[in-house]
């Protein structure tokens, strides 16, 4: 028999280490997602903990232009109730991932796990320590590397500069046990942001890698030009450039241009075929930024560089080589951690 949903949120908040008599807040929006609202409250319940809806108006932020980012909601009185919580949920649509509230509720030593996707990619993508422990090894690789490379058969060759003790990294492991640290349910890859302006190559996108937010799979070859950090030309002769040149250019705002992050996925049940069995606007796109072996790199919002712009892409890309120095970690798209 398949897990309620509100069981499926009993065993993550006892990963989350959720115990008897902890306040458990959780960050919704007015009429959306009310199922995994009255799951996270039941589930605090049957552990003996307690529970704190906090509803916005509204938390989501848009796909497209205009966006006024002194224009936001109101949430002084969300940021001091959560500061009170020993642990937060965020259930909105979008995620608090880039905005200035994760950013203040984690600093202040509160934990926050995000859940976005739907209850069968949760359930069949649930954390395991063994995944958690290949995170942590992927962590201590970046820890002690000076460069990340990616390269490709397609012509993929791009470097970035990771050196120093205070290197920001994100373990993505699923679950959130210690204080402090923010985490997205489900999730199973390791994320650093290299030192601002350092990314320099040339990045080329294949049909069948991921688009994310859109969800959906690239349709022909894209060839991205980086210098200090920024795309400085898109090419191709398909859709898909075409696409993201429009797109960039919308936004009006060079910071859109920014390379963010960059990473590998190690969840060894994430399936790169997730886009075509699920309505993909259903996903958050988990699911392929997990897959085991994949590269995956981003644009625009980045906290540490102070960059928090809206136009923020994912690319989850198949069959790279990633080099962290002089070890390989995944090769040809196959992960060797």
């Amino acid at each position: 028999m398949s897990k309620t949903l509100t069981s499926l949120f009993v065993e993550q908040l006892k990963l989350c280490d959720v115990k008897k008599g902890d306040l458990v807040g959780i960050i919704s929006e007015y009429g959306k997602k009310n199922d995994y609202v009255d799951a996270v409250v039941a589930a605090a319940q049957a552990l003996e903990a307690n529970a704190l809806v906090l509803t916005a108006s509204s938390l989501s932020r848009p796909d497209l232009p205009p966006y006024d980012p002194t224009q936001g909601p109101d949430i002084p009185a969300l940021l001091a109730a959560a500061a009170n919580c020993d642990m937060v949920v965020d259930v909105t649509v979008e995620g608090l991932i880039h905005s200035d509230v994760r950013t203040r509720i984690t600093g202040a030593g509160r934990r926050m796990l995000f859940v976005a996707e739907p209850p069968d990619v949760l359930r069949r993508l649930m954390s395991t320590p063994e995944l958690r422990e290949r995170v942590l090894a992927g962590v201590d690789i970046l820890k002690r590397g000076r460069q990340i490379r990616a390269t490709s058969p397609a012509g993929t060759d791009i470097t970035a500069d990771i050196s120093g003790e205070d290197l920001p990294i994100t373990p993505h492991m699923g679950f959130v046990a210690d204080a402090g640290r923010w985490d997205h349910w489900p999730s199973g890859f390791i994320a650093c942001f290299p030192r601002d302006r350092t990314a320099q190559g040339v990045i080329v996108l294949q049909p069948g890698d991921a688009l994310i937010p859109w969800q959906r799979y690239v349709k022909d070859t894209v060839r991205i030009e980086v210098k200090d950090g920024f795309i400085t030309r898109i090419e191709g002769d398909g859709f898909d450039a075409a696409n993201l040149r429009a797109y960039f250019d919308a936004w009006s705002d060079r910071d859109v241009f920014a390379t963010s992050h960059m990473g590998w996925g190690v969840h060894p049940t994430a399936n790169w075929a997730a886009f075509e069995v699920y309505e993909p606007h259903r996903l958050y796109g988990q699911e392929l930024r997990s897959v085991a072996g994949n590269f995956m790199w981003s644009t625009g919002s980045n906290r540490f560089a102070n960059r928090y712009t809206p136009a923020h892409l994912d690319f989850p890309m198949r069959g790279c080589t990633v080099e962290v120095d002089d070890r390989t970690v995944v090769r040809d798209g196959q992960l060797l951690m």
